[in-house]
């Protein structure tokens, strides 16, 4: 039986499979997900959160936010998905969405954190965060034509709650 942290879902556009993109990424952290995180982004990949933190590679990204941050009780919900294909030259006015290896995602999220175990719990600090995703992504013509994202710039426009029940991740676990 297939289940929904399968990598390579079938029959979907070219569209489709980029905004896949965000929606791996995002439920890797929600679902401690460590192969879900992998399939989503290139091994040189690059985070940046906001103007704070910048996780340089895959095994970083991994190590140093996923890792926390999976810990946590999490939902991570991203709309407005919109999705750019790049030409050869990059000047995007003629290109083919099945063979372009090149596309820009971008998606408003909002992530929902609270320490673990305590998602349920109706009085339980929480910390909300709420912006933009910018992901670059390419096709990974060696993991069968798999679209990864080799950048993802995190845009915070605003925060709610405790921030400290983010650090708390490092210390509990799911």
């Amino acid at each position: 039986m297939s289940t929904f942290t399968t990598t390579h879902l079938a029959g979907l556009t070219p569209r489709e499979a980029v905004a896949d993109v965000i929606y791996r990424a995002t439920a890797a952290f929600d679902l401690a997900d460590a192969a879900l995180l992998d399939s989503a982004l290139t091994e040189d990949a690059v985070m940046t959160l906001g103007d704070r933190q910048r996780f340089a590679g895959r095994a970083a990204i991994r190590a140093d936010c996923w890792a926390p941050v999976s810990r946590l009780d999490t939902v991570h919900v991203a709309s407005n998905v919109r999705v750019r294909f790049h030409s050869a030259d990059d000047n995007n006015e003629e290109y083919d969405a099945a063979t372009t290896k090149k596309a820009t995602v971008m998606a408003n999220f909002q992530a929902n954190h609270y320490r673990a175990g305590e998602g349920m719990k109706p009085d339980a600090k929480g910390f909300i965060t709420g912006g933009t995703y910018l992901l670059e992504c390419v096709r990974d013509e060696s993991d069968g034509g798999l679209w990864k994202a080799r950048s993802w710039v995190i845009n915070l426009t605003w925060v709610l709650g405790d921030p400290s029940v983010m650090t708390s991740g490092a210390n509990e676990g799911k």
